[in-house]
């Protein structure tokens, strides 16, 4: 099948369960991996969104170039807990939309329970067969391993996990099951901050990312953010504690590289000097 995708989380599943030719169409922000530039974009940048739109992720889909490309199936972000009509009443509307049924697969969930039922999900939708289990059966073992690495921690730093606006925004969502597994203390939850209230934290780690935004993009955000008078008042910037990372490894939406952002975590918290570490460069980088 042949498959156009809304968000870069959703490129990304396309891609791990049914490989890179299964792909024919991505969303503006989808840059990883490189090959996937030279797909016809299927979001309209800086659209608004009305209605039964705002369902079904954050960027608005392109119609147009949908329908002229004529996937056989769309993938994308489905948000909120509670949707405003029945789901099959939804997808009967951007069937009408596009001008023809379309297979669709939303990508939703909330905590690991839902992420193993969406994983089983994609299975099913997407065709992966014995080799995406094969994949999913490698996640649960690395997930397990740095579980046990994480027992033996004795002090768990406190991070807060931010989006470089103004005002700042926390990171929740994710953020606190990556704590969880990579032995961490996410300071706030997913809210809007002044910044006499991160000074008052002032935690120990501080991390930048950006929805949908590449490691490169949170690296270039962060290093103007950090010219900024009071975030040199943080002793994270004092103790070169302040890092990128990559926003679409599981930190906003669920993704399949969540188990290797936990990974990439508990090295940029525990041996961020190791020279060996695997995601440093590919999911984090400290602020240079």
């Amino acid at each position: 099948m042949r498959w156009a995708s809304l968000a870069p989380e959703a490129t990304l599943w396309i891609i791990t369960a049914a490989g890179r030719r299964a792909l024919v169409g991505r969303s503006h922000l989808c840059k990883e991996p490189p090959f996937v530039q030279k797909l016809p974009v299927c979001t309209r940048p800086n659209a608004h969104r009305e209605g039964w739109e705002i369902a079904m992720g954050p960027y608005a889909p392109d119609y147009g170039t949908i329908s002229t490309l004529r996937p056989d199936g769309v993938a994308f972000l489905l948000e909120g807990n509670e949707l405003p009509m029945p789901e099959t009443e939804l997808f009967s509307l951007f069937h009408k939309a596009v001008g023809y049924t379309v297979s669709l697969l939303p990508i939703k969930a909330n905590d690991w329970t839902s992420y193993e039922k969406l994983v089983q999900s994609i299975k099913e939708t997407l065709g992966g067969g014995r080799r995406f289990e094969r994949w999913f059966q490698a996640q649960l073992r690395r997930r397990d391993y740095l579980l046990a690495k994480v027992q033996s921690i004795t002090h768990k730093p406190q991070v807060a996990w931010l989006q470089p606006t103004f005002p700042i925004a926390s990171i929740g969502k994710w953020t606190t099951l990556l704590g969880e597994w990579s032995g961490a203390s996410i300071v706030f939850s997913e809210e809007r901050l002044l910044w006499e209230r991160l000074l008052e934290a002032d935690p120990e780690v501080v991390i930048v990312s950006i929805p949908g935004g590449t490691l490169k993009e949170a690296g270039e955000a962060l290093s103007q953010w950090a010219r900024l008078p009071q975030v040199q008042a943080l002793r994270a910037f004092r103790a070169k504690r302040l890092y990128a990372f990559s926003g679409i490894a599981g930190v906003f939406y669920p993704s399949p590289l969540l188990v290797a952002a936990a990974e990439g975590l508990y090295e940029l918290l525990h041996t961020p000097t190791y020279r060996f570490n695997q995601h440093i460069g590919r999911l984090w980088a400290p602020l240079l």
